[in-house]
Protein backbone atom coordinates (compact mmCIF):
# COMPACT_ATOMS: atom_id res chain seq x y z
CA UNK A 1 0.00 0.00 0.00
CA UNK A 2 1.59 3.18 -1.14
CA UNK A 3 1.12 6.42 1.36
CA UNK A 4 -0.40 8.37 -1.47
CA UNK A 5 -3.20 5.52 -0.51
CA UNK A 6 -3.69 6.39 2.62
CA UNK A 7 -6.09 8.73 3.44
CA UNK A 8 -8.12 5.94 1.28
CA UNK A 9 -7.70 3.32 3.38
CA UNK A 10 -8.38 4.90 6.90
CA UNK A 11 -10.00 8.27 7.92
CA UNK A 12 -10.52 9.37 11.29
CA UNK A 13 -12.23 12.39 12.73
CA UNK A 14 -10.57 11.10 16.21
CA UNK A 15 -7.94 14.21 17.48
CA UNK A 16 -4.52 12.45 18.19
CA UNK A 17 -2.31 14.50 20.66
CA UNK A 18 1.40 13.49 21.06
CA UNK A 19 3.17 14.67 23.72
CA UNK A 20 6.85 14.94 24.36
CA UNK A 21 9.36 17.02 25.95
CA UNK A 22 12.05 17.74 23.29
CA UNK A 23 15.22 18.47 22.83
CA UNK A 24 16.61 19.91 19.48
CA UNK A 25 16.60 16.38 17.68
CA UNK A 26 16.92 12.69 19.40
CA UNK A 27 15.20 9.38 17.95
CA UNK A 28 11.86 9.97 20.05
CA UNK A 29 11.94 13.55 18.48
CA UNK A 30 12.63 11.43 15.09
CA UNK A 31 9.23 9.48 15.49
CA UNK A 32 6.64 12.30 16.87
CA UNK A 33 7.32 14.05 13.83
CA UNK A 34 7.31 11.58 11.36
CA UNK A 35 3.90 10.08 13.13
CA UNK A 36 2.47 13.68 14.02
CA UNK A 37 3.60 14.55 10.24
CA UNK A 38 1.72 11.78 8.19
CA UNK A 39 -0.96 11.37 10.62
CA UNK A 40 -1.97 14.67 10.24
CA UNK A 41 -1.49 14.78 6.42
CA UNK A 42 -3.07 11.65 5.45
CA UNK A 43 -5.54 10.36 8.16
CA UNK A 44 -7.12 12.92 10.17
CA UNK A 45 -6.39 15.90 12.69
CA UNK A 46 -3.51 15.65 14.61
CA UNK A 47 -1.65 18.03 17.46
CA UNK A 48 1.46 18.36 18.67
CA UNK A 49 1.86 19.37 22.24
CA UNK A 50 5.48 20.30 23.26
CA UNK A 51 7.03 20.40 27.19
CA UNK A 52 9.60 22.80 26.20
CA UNK A 53 10.46 24.29 30.02
CA UNK A 54 12.58 26.99 28.06
CA UNK A 55 11.60 31.00 26.92
CA UNK A 56 11.70 31.34 23.68
CA UNK A 57 11.20 29.51 20.27
CA UNK A 58 12.26 26.03 20.53
CA UNK A 59 13.51 24.60 17.13
CA UNK A 60 12.00 21.70 17.46
CA UNK A 61 8.74 23.28 17.70
CA UNK A 62 9.40 25.65 14.74
CA UNK A 63 10.12 22.61 12.37
CA UNK A 64 7.25 21.11 13.16
CA UNK A 65 5.40 24.18 12.20
CA UNK A 66 7.10 24.39 9.45
CA UNK A 67 6.15 20.81 8.40
CA UNK A 68 2.42 21.98 8.97
CA UNK A 69 1.88 20.12 11.87
CA UNK A 70 -0.69 21.90 14.16
CA UNK A 71 2.31 22.49 17.31
CA UNK A 72 1.42 24.11 21.27
CA UNK A 73 4.50 24.65 23.04
CA UNK A 74 3.87 24.84 26.97
CA UNK A 75 6.38 26.58 29.06
CA UNK A 76 5.31 26.91 32.75
CA UNK A 77 8.84 27.00 33.70
CA UNK A 78 11.42 24.06 34.62
CA UNK A 79 10.01 20.90 37.26
CA UNK A 80 6.72 22.53 37.48
CA UNK A 81 5.67 19.19 35.87
CA UNK A 82 1.35 19.89 38.19
CA UNK A 83 1.15 23.15 36.24
CA UNK A 84 2.16 21.62 32.91
CA UNK A 85 -0.47 19.45 33.05
CA UNK A 86 -3.17 21.86 34.31
CA UNK A 87 -2.09 24.01 30.91
CA UNK A 88 -1.80 20.40 28.24
CA UNK A 89 -5.00 19.72 30.03
CA UNK A 90 -6.80 23.19 28.58
CA UNK A 91 -4.87 22.79 25.42
CA UNK A 92 -5.87 19.62 24.93
CA UNK A 93 -9.70 20.71 25.60
CA UNK A 94 -9.23 23.38 23.20
CA UNK A 95 -8.08 21.00 20.26
CA UNK A 96 -10.83 18.50 21.13
CA UNK A 97 -8.56 15.94 21.14
CA UNK A 98 -10.11 12.90 22.17
CA UNK A 99 -6.61 10.22 22.62
CA UNK A 100 -3.58 11.30 24.11
CA UNK A 101 -0.14 9.57 23.02
CA UNK A 102 3.19 10.53 25.02
CA UNK A 103 6.34 9.81 24.33
CA UNK A 104 9.47 9.69 27.22
CA UNK A 105 8.79 9.34 31.06
CA UNK A 106 8.43 13.15 31.46
CA UNK A 107 5.64 13.31 29.09
CA UNK A 108 4.18 10.10 30.38
CA UNK A 109 3.75 11.78 33.78
CA UNK A 110 2.21 15.47 32.49
CA UNK A 111 0.48 13.77 29.53
CA UNK A 112 -1.25 10.99 31.93
CA UNK A 113 -2.20 13.62 34.58
CA UNK A 114 -3.56 15.92 32.11
CA UNK A 115 -5.55 13.08 29.95
CA UNK A 116 -6.80 11.48 32.84
CA UNK A 117 -8.08 15.07 34.26
CA UNK A 118 -10.45 14.93 31.17
CA UNK A 119 -11.42 11.17 30.87
CA UNK A 120 -9.50 10.74 28.00
CA UNK A 121 -7.63 7.52 27.03
CA UNK A 122 -3.67 7.56 26.86
CA UNK A 123 -1.25 5.53 25.34
CA UNK A 124 2.70 5.56 25.35
CA UNK A 125 5.09 5.09 23.33
CA UNK A 126 8.08 2.87 24.83
CA UNK A 127 11.35 3.93 23.04
CA UNK A 128 14.01 2.33 24.82
CA UNK A 129 16.53 3.09 28.44
CA UNK A 130 18.50 5.60 29.19
CA UNK A 131 21.90 5.74 31.24
CA UNK A 132 22.39 8.52 33.24
CA UNK A 133 22.91 9.44 37.32
CA UNK A 134 21.03 7.99 40.33
CA UNK A 135 17.88 11.02 39.17
CA UNK A 136 17.58 9.16 36.12
CA UNK A 137 17.00 5.54 37.20
CA UNK A 138 14.73 6.74 39.74
CA UNK A 139 12.58 8.67 36.81
CA UNK A 140 12.57 5.24 34.52
CA UNK A 141 11.88 3.26 37.45
CA UNK A 142 8.69 5.66 38.32
CA UNK A 143 7.90 5.71 34.10
CA UNK A 144 7.76 1.97 34.58
CA UNK A 145 5.48 1.93 37.04
CA UNK A 146 3.33 4.68 36.03
CA UNK A 147 2.96 3.07 31.98
CA UNK A 148 1.35 0.03 34.10
CA UNK A 149 -1.90 2.58 34.29
CA UNK A 150 -2.35 3.37 30.56
CA UNK A 151 -4.96 2.11 28.29
CA UNK A 152 -1.36 1.03 26.11
CA UNK A 153 1.76 0.73 25.72
CA UNK A 154 3.59 0.57 22.25
CA UNK A 155 7.35 -1.11 22.81
CA UNK A 156 9.67 -0.35 19.52
CA UNK A 157 10.75 -4.02 19.45
CA UNK A 158 10.07 -7.43 20.92
CA UNK A 159 13.14 -7.44 23.68
CA UNK A 160 11.40 -3.53 24.65
CA UNK A 161 8.45 -5.44 25.23
CA UNK A 162 9.74 -8.21 27.36
CA UNK A 163 11.49 -6.10 29.67
CA UNK A 164 8.27 -4.57 30.41
CA UNK A 165 6.73 -7.78 31.18
CA UNK A 166 9.59 -8.24 32.98
CA UNK A 167 9.29 -5.21 35.30
CA UNK A 168 5.36 -5.83 35.95
CA UNK A 169 3.84 -3.96 33.45
CA UNK A 170 0.40 -6.43 32.53
CA UNK A 171 1.31 -8.05 28.96
CA UNK A 172 -2.39 -7.28 27.35
CA UNK A 173 -1.10 -3.35 27.80
CA UNK A 174 1.87 -3.93 25.26
CA UNK A 175 1.76 -4.03 21.64
CA UNK A 176 4.87 -4.68 19.73
CA UNK A 177 4.60 -1.72 16.71
CA UNK A 178 8.33 -0.92 15.17
CA UNK A 179 9.40 2.65 14.35
CA UNK A 180 8.88 2.92 10.57
CA UNK A 181 10.26 5.85 8.22
CA UNK A 182 8.92 8.27 6.58
CA UNK A 183 11.05 9.82 3.64
CA UNK A 184 12.45 13.00 3.61
CA UNK A 185 14.79 15.25 0.95
CA UNK A 186 18.58 13.10 1.01
CA UNK A 187 21.45 15.25 0.34
CA UNK A 188 23.90 13.08 -1.99
CA UNK A 189 27.52 12.28 -0.93
CA UNK A 190 29.37 15.71 -2.66
CA UNK A 191 26.68 17.82 -0.62
CA UNK A 192 26.65 15.87 2.68
CA UNK A 193 30.24 15.81 2.53
CA UNK A 194 30.35 19.47 1.66
CA UNK A 195 27.90 20.75 4.47
CA UNK A 196 29.63 18.13 7.13
CA UNK A 197 32.52 20.28 6.12
CA UNK A 198 34.87 16.67 5.94
CA UNK A 199 36.96 15.69 2.33
CA UNK A 200 34.47 15.01 -0.71
CA UNK A 201 37.21 12.08 -0.98
CA UNK A 202 38.45 8.82 1.23
CA UNK A 203 36.51 6.54 3.51
CA UNK A 204 34.23 8.29 6.11
CA UNK A 205 32.78 5.71 9.00
CA UNK A 206 29.77 7.99 10.57
CA UNK A 207 28.17 7.83 14.30
CA UNK A 208 25.38 9.68 14.63
CA UNK A 209 23.20 9.93 18.52
CA UNK A 210 23.41 11.62 21.96
CA UNK A 211 26.94 11.01 23.37
CA UNK A 212 25.75 9.10 26.40
CA UNK A 213 26.81 6.17 27.30
CA UNK A 214 24.14 3.67 26.71
CA UNK A 215 24.76 4.86 23.13
CA UNK A 216 28.50 3.60 23.49
CA UNK A 217 30.51 6.77 21.54
CA UNK A 218 33.83 5.20 23.62
CA UNK A 219 32.29 1.54 22.30
CA UNK A 220 32.96 2.98 18.47
CA UNK A 221 36.13 4.79 19.38
CA UNK A 222 37.57 1.46 20.72
CA UNK A 223 36.53 -0.47 17.61
CA UNK A 224 37.80 2.29 15.13
CA UNK A 225 41.09 2.33 16.97
CA UNK A 226 41.22 -1.09 15.77
CA UNK A 227 40.50 -0.36 12.01
CA UNK A 228 42.29 -2.14 9.78
CA UNK A 229 41.62 0.56 6.89
CA UNK A 230 44.25 3.01 6.59
CA UNK A 231 43.45 6.37 6.49
CA UNK A 232 39.48 6.16 7.50
CA UNK A 233 38.13 8.94 9.39
CA UNK A 234 35.40 8.55 11.81
CA UNK A 235 32.83 11.69 12.26
CA UNK A 236 30.40 11.55 15.33
CA UNK A 237 27.59 13.86 15.24
CA UNK A 238 25.81 14.69 18.27
CA UNK A 239 26.16 16.34 21.82
CA UNK A 240 25.58 14.79 25.56
CA UNK A 241 27.34 14.36 28.56
CA UNK A 242 29.87 12.31 27.19
CA UNK A 243 31.70 14.31 24.94
CA UNK A 244 35.07 15.03 26.72
CA UNK A 245 35.26 11.30 27.62
CA UNK A 246 34.87 10.82 23.99
CA UNK A 247 37.48 12.91 23.05
CA UNK A 248 40.01 12.06 25.86
CA UNK A 249 39.95 8.61 24.98
CA UNK A 250 40.46 8.92 21.20
CA UNK A 251 43.56 11.15 22.44
CA UNK A 252 44.72 7.82 24.45
CA UNK A 253 44.27 5.66 21.41
CA UNK A 254 45.64 8.02 19.21
CA UNK A 255 43.81 8.28 16.70
CA UNK A 256 42.42 11.83 17.79
CA UNK A 257 43.64 13.01 14.26
CA UNK A 258 41.27 11.13 12.61
CA UNK A 259 38.45 11.13 15.11
CA UNK A 260 35.81 14.55 14.64
CA UNK A 261 33.11 15.60 16.30
CA UNK A 262 30.97 17.29 14.43
CA UNK A 263 28.78 18.37 17.20
CA UNK A 264 24.73 18.34 17.06
CA UNK A 265 23.16 18.80 13.66
CA UNK A 266 19.58 19.04 12.95
CA UNK A 267 19.88 18.18 9.44
CA UNK A 268 21.21 15.17 10.56
CA UNK A 269 19.29 12.55 9.02
CA UNK A 270 19.57 14.28 5.36
CA UNK A 271 23.40 13.46 5.47
CA UNK A 272 23.92 10.41 5.94
CA UNK A 273 25.21 9.83 2.12
CA UNK A 274 28.51 11.13 3.38
CA UNK A 275 29.23 8.27 4.85
CA UNK A 276 30.70 4.82 3.55
CA UNK A 277 28.85 3.36 6.65
CA UNK A 278 26.96 4.05 9.68
CA UNK A 279 28.05 2.64 12.90
CA UNK A 280 25.40 1.79 15.95
CA UNK A 281 27.61 0.70 19.06
CA UNK A 282 24.92 1.52 22.01
CA UNK A 283 25.15 -0.70 24.98
CA UNK A 284 20.92 -0.99 24.64
CA UNK A 285 18.37 0.45 22.30
CA UNK A 286 14.55 0.29 21.15
CA UNK A 287 14.93 0.78 17.43
CA UNK A 288 16.92 3.47 16.46
CA UNK A 289 15.73 6.16 13.70
CA UNK A 290 18.90 6.63 12.19
CA UNK A 291 18.93 2.89 11.10
CA UNK A 292 16.36 3.97 8.43
CA UNK A 293 17.56 7.18 7.95
CA UNK A 294 21.19 5.67 6.61
CA UNK A 295 19.12 2.65 4.90
CA UNK A 296 16.94 4.94 3.22
CA UNK A 297 20.45 7.18 1.85
CA UNK A 298 22.04 3.79 0.63
CA UNK A 299 24.45 3.54 3.81
CA UNK A 300 25.29 0.08 5.09
CA UNK A 301 24.94 -0.60 9.01
CA UNK A 302 27.06 -2.04 11.39
CA UNK A 303 25.83 -2.66 14.54
CA UNK A 304 25.19 -4.26 18.25
CA UNK A 305 23.00 -7.18 17.96
CA UNK A 306 20.58 -4.92 20.36
CA UNK A 307 17.60 -4.12 21.23
CA UNK A 308 15.03 -3.94 18.27
CA UNK A 309 17.95 -3.98 15.84
CA UNK A 310 18.43 -7.93 15.51
CA UNK A 311 14.53 -7.81 14.35
CA UNK A 312 14.76 -5.65 11.10
CA UNK A 313 18.72 -6.40 10.45
CA UNK A 314 19.83 -9.78 9.40
CA UNK A 315 23.20 -10.92 8.52
CA UNK A 316 22.25 -10.00 5.24
CA UNK A 317 21.14 -6.65 5.33
CA UNK A 318 24.00 -5.36 7.36
CA UNK A 319 26.78 -6.07 9.80
CA UNK A 320 25.48 -7.54 13.11
CA UNK A 321 28.18 -7.94 15.81
CA UNK A 322 27.92 -9.48 19.44
CA UNK A 323 27.15 -6.67 21.77
CA UNK A 324 30.36 -4.52 23.37
CA UNK A 325 32.74 -6.83 21.26
CA UNK A 326 34.88 -4.11 19.90
CA UNK A 327 37.38 -5.89 17.98
CA UNK A 328 34.55 -8.09 16.03
CA UNK A 329 32.87 -4.14 15.51
CA UNK A 330 36.18 -2.81 14.02
CA UNK A 331 36.61 -5.94 12.06
CA UNK A 332 32.96 -5.45 10.76
CA UNK A 333 33.43 -1.71 9.82
CA UNK A 334 36.60 -2.38 7.67
CA UNK A 335 34.82 -5.41 5.77
CA UNK A 336 31.60 -2.69 5.13
CA UNK A 337 34.02 -0.05 3.78
CA UNK A 338 36.01 -2.02 1.50
CA UNK A 339 33.60 -4.73 0.15
CA UNK A 340 31.83 -2.30 -1.50
CA UNK A 341 29.55 -4.70 -3.83
CA UNK A 342 28.93 -6.40 -1.01
CA UNK A 343 27.66 -4.05 1.24
CA UNK A 344 25.51 -2.17 -1.75
CA UNK A 345 23.87 -5.51 -1.89
CA UNK A 346 23.05 -5.80 1.98
CA UNK A 347 22.01 -2.21 2.26
CA UNK A 348 19.77 -2.49 -1.08
CA UNK A 349 18.22 -5.50 0.78
CA UNK A 350 17.82 -3.80 3.91
CA UNK A 351 15.92 -1.02 1.70
CA UNK A 352 13.69 -3.33 0.41
CA UNK A 353 12.44 -4.66 4.00
CA UNK A 354 11.89 -1.26 5.22
CA UNK A 355 9.66 -0.07 2.15
CA UNK A 356 7.62 -3.10 2.12
CA UNK A 357 7.46 -3.67 6.68
CA UNK A 358 8.39 -0.43 8.07
CA UNK A 359 6.92 2.35 5.68
CA UNK A 360 5.04 5.13 6.38
CA UNK A 361 1.63 3.54 6.06
CA UNK A 362 2.38 -0.02 7.87
CA UNK A 363 3.24 2.17 10.78
CA UNK A 364 0.62 4.61 10.55
CA UNK A 365 -1.92 1.61 10.40
CA UNK A 366 -0.71 0.05 13.17
CA UNK A 367 -1.05 2.43 15.14
CA UNK A 368 -4.65 3.61 13.93
CA UNK A 369 -5.45 -0.17 15.14
CA UNK A 370 -4.23 0.27 18.55
CA UNK A 371 -6.26 3.42 18.81
CA UNK A 372 -9.29 2.02 17.97
CA UNK A 373 -8.95 -1.33 20.29
CA UNK A 374 -8.26 1.05 22.61
CA UNK A 375 -11.67 3.38 22.42
CA UNK A 376 -13.29 -0.21 21.78
CA UNK A 377 -12.61 -1.11 25.43
CA UNK A 378 -12.72 2.19 26.81
CA UNK A 379 -16.75 1.90 26.15
CA UNK A 380 -16.80 -1.74 27.35
CA UNK A 381 -15.01 -0.71 30.70
CA UNK A 382 -14.11 2.18 33.03
CA UNK A 383 -10.69 4.06 32.93
CA UNK A 384 -8.79 3.19 35.98
CA UNK A 385 -7.40 6.24 38.00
Amino acid sequence: MHVERLRESVRSDLTVAHVIAPGVVGGAESVVRALAMGRHRFVGPTVVAALTQEPGRHPYVEGLRQEGVPTVEIDTGRRRYLAEASVLAKALRDHGVALVHTHVYHADFVGYRAARALGLPVVATCHGQTQGDWKNYLYQWMDLRLLRRFDAVACVSQRGRERLVRSGCPSQLLHVIPNGYVGREILDRAEARSRLGVPPEGLIVGWVGRLSREKGPDLFVRAFAKDRVGGTLAVLIGEGPERERTITLARELRVEDRVRLLGQRADAARLFAAFDCLVISSRNEGLPMVLWEAVAAGTPVVAFSVGGIPEVLTADSGWLVEPTDTSALGAAIAEAVTCRKEARERVKRARLVMEERYGLTTWVLKLEDLYATVNRERVAAPLGP
